[in-house]
Protein backbone atom coordinates (compact mmCIF):
# COMPACT_ATOMS: atom_id res chain seq x y z
CA UNK A 1 0.00 0.00 0.00
CA UNK A 2 1.29 3.73 -0.98
CA UNK A 3 0.90 6.42 0.94
CA UNK A 4 -2.08 7.57 -1.65
CA UNK A 5 -4.03 4.53 -0.19
CA UNK A 6 -3.56 4.88 3.27
CA UNK A 7 -7.14 4.48 4.08
CA UNK A 8 -9.50 6.60 5.96
CA UNK A 9 -7.99 6.55 9.34
CA UNK A 10 -4.08 8.09 8.09
CA UNK A 11 -3.85 10.57 5.18
CA UNK A 12 -1.22 10.50 3.17
CA UNK A 13 -0.17 14.05 4.68
CA UNK A 14 -0.26 12.59 8.04
CA UNK A 15 2.04 9.90 6.93
CA UNK A 16 4.73 12.18 5.82
CA UNK A 17 4.53 14.14 8.25
CA UNK A 18 5.26 11.22 10.91
CA UNK A 19 7.92 9.92 8.98
CA UNK A 20 9.61 13.57 9.52
CA UNK A 21 8.75 14.05 12.62
CA UNK A 22 6.87 17.29 12.34
CA UNK A 23 5.97 17.73 15.47
CA UNK A 24 9.48 18.19 16.55
CA UNK A 25 9.71 21.25 14.25
CA UNK A 26 9.23 24.00 16.68
CA UNK A 27 12.04 22.72 18.42
CA UNK A 28 14.31 22.94 15.72
CA UNK A 29 12.74 26.53 14.56
CA UNK A 30 13.59 27.53 18.09
CA UNK A 31 17.04 26.06 18.06
CA UNK A 32 17.80 28.00 14.86
CA UNK A 33 16.83 31.07 15.65
CA UNK A 34 19.12 30.75 19.12
CA UNK A 35 21.82 30.14 16.60
CA UNK A 36 21.26 32.94 14.02
CA UNK A 37 20.94 35.42 17.66
CA UNK A 38 23.94 34.15 19.51
CA UNK A 39 26.52 33.88 16.53
CA UNK A 40 24.64 37.17 14.84
CA UNK A 41 27.52 40.11 14.28
CA UNK A 42 25.67 42.07 17.19
CA UNK A 43 25.06 39.44 19.87
CA UNK A 44 21.31 39.54 20.66
CA UNK A 45 20.05 41.32 18.12
CA UNK A 46 16.70 40.01 15.24
CA UNK A 47 17.88 38.71 12.07
CA UNK A 48 17.16 39.35 8.95
CA UNK A 49 13.15 37.95 8.51
CA UNK A 50 14.20 36.46 5.30
CA UNK A 51 17.41 35.08 6.31
CA UNK A 52 15.83 33.72 9.34
CA UNK A 53 12.68 32.15 7.22
CA UNK A 54 15.13 30.64 4.97
CA UNK A 55 17.09 29.01 7.78
CA UNK A 56 13.88 27.89 9.47
CA UNK A 57 13.03 26.22 6.22
CA UNK A 58 15.89 24.80 6.16
CA UNK A 59 16.67 23.64 9.44
CA UNK A 60 12.70 21.95 8.86
CA UNK A 61 13.93 20.25 5.55
CA UNK A 62 17.13 18.78 7.10
CA UNK A 63 15.45 17.31 10.02
CA UNK A 64 12.33 15.97 7.71
CA UNK A 65 15.28 14.19 5.97
CA UNK A 66 17.23 12.86 8.56
CA UNK A 67 13.80 11.08 10.10
CA UNK A 68 12.60 9.95 7.24
CA UNK A 69 16.07 8.02 6.62
CA UNK A 70 16.27 7.37 10.33
CA UNK A 71 12.51 4.71 9.30
CA UNK A 72 14.71 3.66 6.50
CA UNK A 73 17.55 2.75 8.40
CA UNK A 74 15.26 0.75 11.52
CA UNK A 75 13.12 -1.18 9.23
CA UNK A 76 13.88 -4.02 10.35
CA UNK A 77 13.48 -3.17 14.19
CA UNK A 78 10.35 -1.41 13.08
CA UNK A 79 9.15 -4.56 11.72
CA UNK A 80 9.17 -6.58 14.84
CA UNK A 81 9.10 -3.35 17.97
CA UNK A 82 6.78 -0.71 16.15
CA UNK A 83 4.55 -2.47 13.67
CA UNK A 84 2.16 0.60 13.56
CA UNK A 85 4.89 2.92 11.59
CA UNK A 86 4.73 3.45 8.31
CA UNK A 87 7.50 1.63 6.04
CA UNK A 88 6.55 -1.57 7.82
CA UNK A 89 2.72 -1.26 7.66
CA UNK A 90 3.37 -0.67 3.73
CA UNK A 91 2.11 2.70 3.86
CA UNK A 92 5.09 3.90 2.40
CA UNK A 93 7.88 1.67 0.05
CA UNK A 94 11.04 1.82 1.68
CA UNK A 95 13.04 3.16 -1.40
CA UNK A 96 10.28 6.08 -1.81
CA UNK A 97 11.15 7.12 1.93
CA UNK A 98 14.43 6.97 0.79
CA UNK A 99 14.59 8.38 -1.82
CA UNK A 100 11.92 11.64 -0.42
CA UNK A 101 14.45 11.65 2.93
CA UNK A 102 17.17 12.13 0.95
CA UNK A 103 15.91 14.89 -1.47
CA UNK A 104 14.78 16.52 1.97
CA UNK A 105 18.43 16.83 3.44
CA UNK A 106 20.25 17.81 0.07
CA UNK A 107 17.11 20.58 -0.18
CA UNK A 108 17.62 21.52 3.44
CA UNK A 109 21.59 21.09 2.72
CA UNK A 110 21.96 22.92 -0.31
CA UNK A 111 19.54 25.94 1.10
CA UNK A 112 22.07 26.45 4.27
CA UNK A 113 25.05 27.27 1.94
CA UNK A 114 22.48 29.59 -0.56
CA UNK A 115 21.85 31.34 2.74
CA UNK A 116 26.03 31.75 3.23
CA UNK A 117 27.39 29.21 5.52
CA UNK A 118 30.13 27.37 4.93
CA UNK A 119 30.14 24.48 2.55
CA UNK A 120 31.93 21.92 5.05
CA UNK A 121 29.44 22.65 7.88
CA UNK A 122 27.08 21.63 5.81
CA UNK A 123 28.42 18.76 5.07
CA UNK A 124 29.71 17.69 8.03
CA UNK A 125 25.91 18.10 9.12
CA UNK A 126 25.01 15.79 6.92
CA UNK A 127 27.24 13.08 7.73
CA UNK A 128 26.56 13.15 11.24
CA UNK A 129 22.90 12.85 10.57
CA UNK A 130 23.49 9.99 8.13
CA UNK A 131 25.84 8.33 10.68
CA UNK A 132 23.56 8.18 13.80
CA UNK A 133 20.35 7.06 11.51
CA UNK A 134 22.74 3.97 10.35
CA UNK A 135 24.27 3.68 13.82
CA UNK A 136 21.82 4.18 16.43
CA UNK A 137 20.73 1.26 16.99
CA UNK A 138 23.72 -0.56 16.92
CA UNK A 139 25.72 1.31 19.29
CA UNK A 140 25.01 2.67 22.71
CA UNK A 141 26.90 5.60 22.41
CA UNK A 142 25.10 6.86 19.48
CA UNK A 143 23.43 9.40 21.22
CA UNK A 144 26.61 11.45 21.17
CA UNK A 145 25.54 11.66 17.61
CA UNK A 146 22.03 12.84 18.08
CA UNK A 147 22.86 15.66 20.17
CA UNK A 148 24.98 16.34 17.39
CA UNK A 149 23.29 16.50 14.99
CA UNK A 150 21.30 19.53 16.73
CA UNK A 151 24.62 20.97 17.96
CA UNK A 152 25.89 20.70 14.03
CA UNK A 153 23.00 22.93 12.95
CA UNK A 154 23.68 25.62 15.41
CA UNK A 155 27.63 25.57 14.38
CA UNK A 156 26.24 25.31 10.77
CA UNK A 157 24.22 28.41 10.72
CA UNK A 158 26.96 30.09 12.67
CA UNK A 159 29.06 29.97 9.86
CA UNK A 160 27.03 32.45 8.22
CA UNK A 161 29.14 35.50 6.71
CA UNK A 162 29.91 37.76 9.87
CA UNK A 163 28.52 35.79 12.15
CA UNK A 164 31.26 34.76 15.53
CA UNK A 165 30.88 31.60 17.85
CA UNK A 166 31.46 33.51 21.11
CA UNK A 167 31.66 31.89 24.60
CA UNK A 168 27.93 32.46 25.27
CA UNK A 169 27.11 30.65 21.85
CA UNK A 170 29.71 27.54 23.02
CA UNK A 171 28.19 27.92 26.66
CA UNK A 172 24.58 27.28 25.01
CA UNK A 173 26.12 24.05 22.48
CA UNK A 174 27.46 22.80 25.51
CA UNK A 175 24.02 23.08 27.62
CA UNK A 176 22.10 21.71 24.65
CA UNK A 177 24.18 18.78 23.77
CA UNK A 178 24.20 17.20 27.19
CA UNK A 179 20.28 18.50 26.93
CA UNK A 180 19.61 15.99 24.04
CA UNK A 181 22.26 13.48 25.34
CA UNK A 182 20.25 12.90 28.36
CA UNK A 183 16.83 12.58 26.73
CA UNK A 184 18.55 10.27 24.05
CA UNK A 185 19.43 7.95 26.75
CA UNK A 186 15.84 8.05 27.71
CA UNK A 187 14.43 6.87 24.54
CA UNK A 188 16.87 4.26 24.37
CA UNK A 189 15.29 2.42 27.35
CA UNK A 190 12.02 2.79 26.02
CA UNK A 191 12.47 -0.64 24.35
CA UNK A 192 14.54 -2.35 27.19
CA UNK A 193 12.56 -5.23 28.42
CA UNK A 194 10.38 -4.46 31.12
CA UNK A 195 10.69 -0.82 30.91
CA UNK A 196 7.45 1.27 31.32
CA UNK A 197 7.63 2.13 27.33
CA UNK A 198 4.44 4.15 27.53
CA UNK A 199 5.67 6.55 30.25
CA UNK A 200 9.08 6.71 28.73
CA UNK A 201 7.92 7.79 25.47
CA UNK A 202 5.20 10.40 27.25
CA UNK A 203 8.60 11.58 28.81
CA UNK A 204 10.68 11.90 25.68
CA UNK A 205 8.26 13.90 23.75
CA UNK A 206 8.07 16.24 26.50
CA UNK A 207 11.58 16.86 27.00
CA UNK A 208 11.71 17.11 23.12
CA UNK A 209 9.11 20.17 23.40
CA UNK A 210 10.71 21.74 26.12
CA UNK A 211 14.25 21.49 24.12
CA UNK A 212 13.49 25.22 23.21
CA UNK A 213 14.01 26.33 27.03
CA UNK A 214 17.51 25.51 26.96
CA UNK A 215 17.34 27.99 23.66
CA UNK A 216 15.15 30.92 26.15
CA UNK A 217 17.69 30.52 28.68
CA UNK A 218 21.22 31.25 27.02
CA UNK A 219 19.58 34.34 24.93
CA UNK A 220 17.99 35.70 27.95
CA UNK A 221 21.79 35.88 29.55
CA UNK A 222 23.01 37.87 26.55
CA UNK A 223 19.51 40.27 26.99
CA UNK A 224 18.10 38.98 23.86
CA UNK A 225 14.24 39.22 25.61
CA UNK A 226 11.88 39.07 22.48
CA UNK A 227 14.25 36.17 20.83
CA UNK A 228 13.64 34.37 24.15
CA UNK A 229 10.00 35.14 24.36
CA UNK A 230 9.46 33.56 20.96
CA UNK A 231 11.62 30.53 21.77
CA UNK A 232 9.31 29.78 24.84
CA UNK A 233 6.45 30.38 23.04
CA UNK A 234 7.48 27.24 20.80
CA UNK A 235 7.04 25.06 23.80
CA UNK A 236 3.38 24.75 24.00
CA UNK A 237 3.21 24.93 19.75
CA UNK A 238 5.14 22.29 19.98
CA UNK A 239 3.28 20.43 22.31
CA UNK A 240 0.12 20.60 20.02
CA UNK A 241 2.37 19.76 17.00
CA UNK A 242 3.17 16.38 18.27
CA UNK A 243 -0.14 15.75 19.26
CA UNK A 244 -1.81 17.28 15.70
CA UNK A 245 0.66 15.03 13.56
CA UNK A 246 -0.13 11.89 15.48
CA UNK A 247 -3.38 12.06 15.03
CA UNK A 248 -3.13 13.30 11.01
Amino acid sequence: MTAGSAGPSRSALGIWLDLARAGNFPSVWSNALAALVLSAPWAGTWPPLGLLGLVLVAGSLVYAGGTTLNDVADVVFDTRHRPERAIPRGWVSRSTAAWVGGGQMALGLGLLVVAGTALWAAAALGAVILLYDWLHKRWAGSVVLMAGCRVMLAVTIATLPNHVMRPAFVGWLIALFVYIVVLSVLARREYHPGAPSEKLGRIVRQLLAFIPFVDAAALLFVGAWIPAACCIGTVPLGRWAQRKAASS
